[in-house]
């Protein structure tokens, strides 16, 4: 390797690296960016209770439907519960995976994301059937619990509270909460 090749590779290490912290930054902040100027039909997101389950961090993603990312470096699995209780998705070290028999994934537009389907040949549908999402330890999806447009009566001007359930390493339920704005966000 010669020198300027070198100092190619130091300098997109570096980029890398600093692209790194900025991520890591922007997923431990207090929620959604502030936003200015914001259009008419967008809705503002926040987290205003966090999980006290250590290794996880939540980021809310800013779009016309937000959608929530939560990053897990723990060692045991964390389970994010649905809308009905269920096993929806599970954190752990080798990655993510989504139940793909619970409600809140059929509810999820992630739900065209295509996977494998496991075989049902047999089974109750009682247990949780696993297929794996991600090989990191993060991942984003647009949460039903987060999709406004289900509920189309809100007016200009108000607010919506939101709750996700997490079961932690040491099978304690915790939740991630915040709230939901339309209209003027001052």
């Amino acid at each position: 390797m010669t020198i300027g090749q070198t100092r190619t590779a130091f300098s997109g290490l570096v980029l890398f690296g600093l692209v790194c912290l900025s991520a890591s930054g922007l997923a431990g902040a207090h929620g959604a960016l502030e936003l200015d100027d914001v259009p008419e039909g967008f809705v503002k997101a926040s987290i205003t209770d966090r999980s006290n389950i250590q290794g996880l961090n939540a980021m809310i993603l800013s779009a016309p439907r937000p959608g929530i990312m939560l990053r897990y470096s723990g060692e045991k699995p964390v389970t994010v519960l649905g809308m009905e209780g269920e096993a929806f998705l599970l954190f752990s070290q080798d990655g993510v995976s989504v139940n793909t028999r619970s409600p809140s994934w059929e509810a999820s537009s992630d739900s065209s994301t295509p996977v494998a389907q496991p075989s049902t040949a047999g089974d109750t549908g009682e247990e949780p059937a696993w297929v794996s999402l991600s090989d990191a330890g993060n991942f984003s999806w647009l949460d039903p619990r987060l999709n406004t447009m289900a509920d189309v009566h809100h007016t200009a001007d108000t607010q919506q509270e939101w709750s996700i359930a997490l079961r932690g390493p040491n099978g304690e339920v915790d939740h991630i909460s915040g709230v939901l704005m339309f209209g003027a966000y001052e």
